[in-house]
């Protein structure tokens, strides 16, 4: 999955010519970031992002200061709290699941807040269909078919799926009944997974947050957030911002009761 922002680009292209500046190579990088030499390599090739201390530190080592830094800094703030459009997101294909799947398979655990349809892991093909038809989506087809390819990491055991979705989302049947029905059904038989764990919050719930989230953790490298907006799609990395959704989580994980 290589990250095509411009903002994020700009930033790569700085870090890597000051640390090529400095004489430090992606190796050495890694030991004084204290990271693993992967989480570096995915970084230089634009398939991850790093915390902005993580950054800081990056520019420590390579002794940038003064307004250089303030610069690269500022490039930073942007590219950790990145909005990206979805005409942005689709122009180079009609569907974005093979990114995701690619996503899901880096990650050790992936916790999700979903109030308003099932997610795409735990989707049947015809609710799929539904879902992807009111989106921004522009090949339809071609994003069921690998929507449902996708579901095959819930099978492989090696990442762990968590989800808290409120009572609206077994209720609303997107003005099909029976695909409601079916849905409802392929999701009782995934809740058996080892790997799947599915919560529902209760109307009456003192805590609702607008919007979904997810937070993954990565095999290497520190937990980051996405979130889907009416407009686009956020990611963030900021430490204390990544905290803040996570024990928005476990407010909504102990208010929820499990799916059944």
């Amino acid at each position: 999955m290589v990250d095509e922002s411009p903002t994020r680009n700009r930033l790569r292209s700085e870090l890597i010519r000051v640390r090529d500046l400095a004489g430090i190579s992606a190796r050495g990088m890694a030991r004084t970031l204290g990271l693993n030499r992967g989480v570096v390599q995915r970084f230089d090739t634009g398939r991850g992002m790093l915390p902005l201390d993580r950054i800081e530190a990056w520019l420590d080592a390579c002794a940038i200061d003064g307004a250089e830094r303030e610069r690269i800094l500022g490039l930073a703030e942007r590219a950790t709290g990145e909005t990206r459009p979805w005409r942005e997101l689709l122009e180079r294909t009609g569907h974005l699941q093979a990114d995701v799947r690619e996503r899901e398979a880096e990650a050790l655990a992936v916790v999700s807040f979903q109030p308003t349809v099932w997610p795409g892991l735990l989707q049947a093909p015809e609710y799929a269909r539904l879902v992807l038809s009111a989106g921004h989506t522009t090949d339809v087809d071609g994003a069921v078919a690998a929507r449902i390819a996708r579901q095959q990491v819930l099978f492989e055991g090696t990442t762990r799926f968590s989800w808290v979705l409120t009572e609206h989302v077994l209720r609303a049947d997107l003005g099909r009944p029976d695909v409601l029905a079916a849905q409802l059904d392929r999701a009782r038989s995934l809740a058996r997974l080892d790997t799947v764990s599915i919560a529902v919050l209760p109307d009456e719930a003192p805590l609702l947050p607008w919007h979904n989230f997810l937070i993954w953790t990565p095999v290497d490298g520190a937990p980051y957030v996405t979130t889907e907006l009416v407009h686009g799609t956020q990611e963030v990395h900021a430490r204390e911002d990544v905290a803040e959704y996570r024990a928005l989580w476990e407010k909504l994980e102990r208010h929820a009761r499990p799916f059944s």
